[in-house]
């Protein structure tokens, strides 16, 4: 399987290709003309970006690093960079710090098919590693990207959509 890694990216970015309600979910990391697209579920994007916002204040206060307002950094607003193919849909994901540098780890789904072999080295995985200015240019991008979904219900809180949706209170 294959291991991909951006240590630094070019561009590290979530975005999502479909209309609100029918959206697929991509991460991608591009440099030195290579691309990698990762699928991944909206739930997961949000546990990205609230991961790193606590990694990052954990860093800030254990480290006394200064950490960047959201108006400081410059979020990339540019849409994914075709094809919209995945290379492998998202299985586990992970953030650290090495001191420096912030790493995103996403490793692939493992294969349907039981093998007796299989090992972590048997799914394709990315790492990127990131600045403290990317990391938070990521997460408000990422913020930016969950937000434009579709609106909740003033009643229940579930997202509404142009043909209405099944509301617990109204029955």
């Amino acid at each position: 399987m294959q291991r991909f890694v951006f240590d630094p990216p070019e561009r590290f970015v979530v975005g999502t290709v479909g209309q609100p309600g029918d959206r697929v979910f991509f991460l991608q990391a591009a440099a030195r003309g290579q691309l990698v697209t990762v699928g991944l579920e909206k739930t997961e994007v949000t546990a990205l970006a609230e991961g790193l916002t606590a990694l990052l204040g954990q860093v800030g206060q254990t480290q006394g690093i200064a950490l960047p307002a959201a108006s400081d950094v410059e979020v990339d607003l540019a849409p994914l960079d075709a094809p919209f193919e995945e290379d492998f849909h998202l299985g586990q994901l992970t953030v650290s710090w090495d001191g420096q540098r912030v790493f995103v780890e996403a490793a692939g789904l493992a294969s349907s098919e039981p093998r007796i072999t299989d090992t972590e080295s048997d799914v394709d995985s990315l790492r990127v590693g990131l600045s403290i200015e990317q990391t938070k240019a990521f997460i408000e991008r990422a913020r930016s990207i969950v937000a434009a979904g579709r609106p909740p219900c003033v009643l229940c809180g579930r997202p509404d959509g142009p043909s209405g949706h099944f509301c617990p209170r109204l029955n």
